[in-house]
């Protein structure tokens, strides 16, 4: 009879096999369910305020936008910092907080002081609040372009058809459309007309806002039934905002648009030119949720812009600019070929200097089983395979 052994992992070696062996197969499965991205996930303690108001001049802007958001924003719970950069219709305003802060809640009490202050802004104002992550910049961008569609066909297929179709898709934060001409009318008022009618352009202007809407004059009863009624003004071409009435005279004609200005299609103005492949071009630039898998988006882009590839008029091209699934899919890569590298040095060494076959198995088993282990760890701290934790595992590898 074989005499029982004094060391333990021996008299357990059976139930310690199982153990690793099951740690290794959970490993390898979970391997398939961590997120992945370039950086890992941070919280920075930043919020950057960005607001648009037009053309309006500098020292306006700041006496009437950025200082108001300025002593707005004072009262966040954990500010350390603000900067602030002015110029004409535009504005960034910088918040900085403790690390230690919780920014999902910091966003709110942001959002909150933003509203607050809002009514004291001017109404043209467009601000927003963007907590700061890296998930905050693209992950990939597609240009479009043609030689026979013009610009403005261009951005209303990119804005109106692709944008939607891409922002459905799971995992998507935003699609921004860059470039190209947006589509608008210019109603050019004559001096003389607007004198003789005793007309001004705020008249015109005002004349555009009561026109180009849709309301609700209130609720209609019939039959026992409500119904919301709807008052539907708005204007969809050149001739229906020439006909729009400014006011009526005290002889009860009315003053129309057409009468004291001319209407004529034009494009909204252009401060940047943005081209690809030397043509005038037209990008959409896509953001990821910040937990989502940069991969698995990327695939699911790519398959829906194949598709909508084959609906795209003829001379339309749909290209990528910027992937960068790729990056992450090469560290993928050279990790696995770290791993395997490291497997077969290791092996020929011990059976080099060892001349042992066993213990050389046994070394061929280790990494992989202690890569798959490390993917356990990976997902209970919640992190995700980008370039830091592939540069440690490779690491890793090398040094065993």
């Amino acid at each position: 009879m074989e005499a029982p052994s004094n060391y333990w992992f021996a008299r357990h070696s059976r139930s310690i096999i199982f153990l690793i062996i099951t740690l290794a197969l959970l490993g390898g499965y979970l391997a398939f369910t961590i997120p992945i991205s370039v950086f890992p996930e941070t919280n920075f303690p930043r919020v950057l305020i960005a607001v648009d108001n037009g053309v309006m001049p500098i020292d306006q802007m700041m006496v009437t936008v950025t200082r108001p958001i300025e002593e707005a924003v004072n009262s966040v719970p954990g500010l350390q910092q603000v900067k602030s950069i002015t110029s004409r219709g535009s504005a960034e305003v910088d918040l900085f907080f403790d690390w230690r802060v919780d920014m999902f809640q910091t966003l709110q009490y942001v959002n909150a002081a933003i509203s607050r202050v809002q009514p004291e802004l001017p109404s043209t104002a467009k601000i927003e609040a963007h907590r700061m992550t890296f998930a905050s910049f693209p992950i990939m961008g597609y240009s479009l372009t043609s030689e026979k569609v013009p610009a403005t066909q261009l951005w209303e297929m990119a804005t109106y058809e692709i944008k939607p179709r891409l922002n459905r898709l799971d995992g998507i934060s935003t699609v921004i459309v860059q470039g190209g001409q947006e589509p608008e009318f210019h109603i050019i008022p004559d001096a003389t007309k607007l004198l003789a009618a005793n007309v001004t352009v705020n008249d015109i202007l005002e004349s555009m806002r009561r026109t180009n809407l849709i309301d609700s004059p209130g609720l209609l009863e019939q039959n026992h039934q409500l119904f919301l009624g709807l008052v539907n003004g708005q204007v969809q071409n050149q001739q229906q905002i020439a006909e729009a009435v400014i006011k009526t005279t005290p002889a009860g004609i009315p003053v129309r648009v057409g009468d004291v200005a001319a209407v004529q299609p034009g494009v909204r103005p252009l401060y940047t030119i943005v081209t690809a492949n030397g043509k005038p071009a037209v990008l959409l630039n896509i953001n990821r949720q910040p937990d989502s898998n940069t991969v698995q988006v990327a695939d699911e882009v790519h398959a829906e812009v194949e598709r909508v590839r084959q609906s795209l008029p003829p001379g339309v091209e749909i290209k990528p600019f910027y992937d960068q699934s790729i990056i992450v899919s090469d560290s993928i890569k050279s990790v696995r070929d770290a791993i395997l590298v490291g497997i077969i040095l290791a092996s020929i060494i011990l059976v080099v200097f060892l001349r042992d076959w066993g213990t050389s198995i046994v070394a061929g088993l280790v990494i992989p089983v202690t890569v798959a282990v490390t993917f356990i760890a990976l997902k209970v701290l919640g992190e995700s395979f980008n370039l830091m934790t592939m540069g440690g595992l490779a690491a890793a590898v090398f040094w065993d």
